[in-house]
């Protein structure tokens, strides 16, 4: 896919994710009295507050977009311009969609609201991530120190959380407090599941095509492989045995490349919990 295609694509998902984050915000977040995390927490706050306090009416999208302007300004010097551009998008219209979408009431359960609501975030942020971007907020954040790091920090983003979530429990009391902190769980939980930037597998092949598949994980996912020496103990065959380690998003393509070349090739592929030493990232566009 060229980049022109993948940009149309991931500014797709954006406009998508930015759709049903504002759907969310108008009916299971407002009608629950959630409190989500992040900016998006920080202007609902401020909005319940000012209008329970002092009767006024501040813009939602307005504060959103305003506290966003900093973490935009850390990702494009740090992340990228497309994943900026992406994110940014999303940002955007996501504070449009707020004010033009309807308020839509779907049940008066906390408990539900909750719960569907943190799906429906978690599927958002999900496909804005998709996209080669983040939700904005707290999610540029993590995804630069992620970058930094190269590990997922969404249960760090949960807990830089806690403390709005305090201080909502003490603005607007603790039930609807509490079960933002189930919002938010679910929520982060969605993402983790759906998120495979930083989950890896490793590929154990048993191959007599190693050359032609080596030679394909190199130039086609620009990773690189061991080859060692075996023989089948059935077949008293010399073999010889690949090893080597790729994103869980690159797996399928993978798998392609060692069937196309030796269809009875022997794969076993294994769940990596850590890589220490040079790995090659997926980019942030």
């Amino acid at each position: 896919m060229n980049i022109d295609k993948r940009l149309i694509k991931n500014l797709f998902l954006a406009v998508l994710s930015a759709a049903i984050a504002a759907l969310n915000l108008n009916s299971f977040i407002h009608y629950g009295n959630i409190t989500p995390g992040g900016f998006s927490g920080m202007a609902v706050v401020l909005v319940r507050a000012f209008e329970k306090y002092w009767d006024i009416h501040l813009s939602y999208s307005i504060l959103y977009i305003l506290f966003n302007l900093p973490a935009v300004i850390l990702v494009i010097r740090y992340v990228g311009k497309q994943f900026t551009l992406v994110s940014l998008v999303g940002v955007v219209l996501s504070s449009v969609f707020v004010g033009i979408f309807p308020y839509y009431k779907v049940t008066d359960d906390l408990l539900l609201n909750a719960f569907a609501g943190g799906v429906v975030s978690g599927i958002s942020s999900s496909l804005v991530l998709m996209a080669d971007g983040c939700a904005g907020g707290i999610d540029f954040i993590s995804i630069y120190f992620a970058k930094r790091f190269k590990k997922s920090f969404w249960n760090e983003s949960l807990m830089v959380t806690a403390a709005l979530l305090l201080i909502s429990g003490l603005l607007f009391g603790w039930d609807a407090a509490l079960y933002s902190i189930v919002f938010q769980f679910i929520g982060t939980q969605v993402v983790k599941a759906t998120d495979t930037r930083f989950k890896r597998n490793i590929f154990i092949i048993i191959t007599e095509k190693d050359e032609e598949i080596c030679h394909d994980i190199q130039t086609k996912l620009n990773h690189s492989a061991t080859i060692l020496d075996g023989v089948g103990y059935a077949s008293q065959k010399e073999k010889k045995v690949i090893y080597t380690v790729c994103g869980q998003y690159e797996t399928n393509i993978l798998l392609d490349i060692i069937q196309r070349h030796d269809p009875g090739a022997f794969i076993n592929v294994i769940n990596s919990e850590r890589v220490v030493g040079f790995f090659n990232e997926k980019p942030f566009y």
